[in-house]
């Protein structure tokens, strides 16, 4: 078996799609060495991967080394009011919503200076996607108000700044149930 020559890029897309995946840590700690045995890769890696994530507000570095970002109502609203203006700001040559805006392939800029709101939006959905199966819990509709985002980008821009104003304040009004449901702590569907 050869020499492993792009280890730092397979573990940070193994640790973008588990933070993705895992729900909410709410501070779980994230162990160098652990992940690096559970990844086959030696502990440098990890703790490159764990610094960009840290960066990009995916985690935060404690003390003892990195962990997942603790949560509360308050925090998830202001993250689902930031993802409202930074979509609303978004340059108009790249809509992002639809299947590959999820995976981050659509979101892109024409211009130079759209690039850091791109980027922005970006992070802010990456930190945003371990609530996904909370909004799914709490909000009635969630697949049909995606889809019918992902075909505003032929609408007129006052009815596309309409539809992302109501998805965003559903889940701003819902955060403290979608974090609950994130969390697993809902048992019932609420409509």
């Amino acid at each position: 078996m050869g020499r492993d020559r792009d280890p730092f890029d397979r573990t940070m897309a193994a640790l973008r799609a588990r933070l993705a995946q895992a729900g909410p840590l709410q501070g779980a700690a994230l162990p160098i060495n652990g992940l690096a045995a559970e990844l086959g890769v030696s502990p440098t890696p990890v703790r490159e991967a764990l610094a960009r994530l840290a960066g990009e507000g995916l985690i935060v570095r404690t003390a003892a080394g990195y962990a997942g970002v603790v949560h509360d109502p308050a925090s998830l609203s202001g993250l689902y009011s930031l993802a409202r203006v930074l979509t609303l700001a978004h340059p108009a040559s790249g809509w992002p919503f639809g299947e590959m805006a999820s995976t981050g392939q659509q979101l892109t800029g024409t211009h130079i200076g759209d690039q850091a709101l791109v980027e922005a939006l970006r992070r802010v959905r990456a930190q945003l996607a371990p609530f996904a199966s909370g909004e799914e819990h709490v909000l009635a509709g969630v697949e049909a108000e995606r889809a019918r985002l992902a075909m505003a980008a032929l609408d007129p821009p006052r009815l596309r700044a309409s539809l992302v104003r109501r998805f965003y304040a559903r889940r701003v009004a819902a955060s403290g149930p979608i974090l609950a449901a994130s969390l697993g702590l809902l048992g019932e569907r609420r409509i």
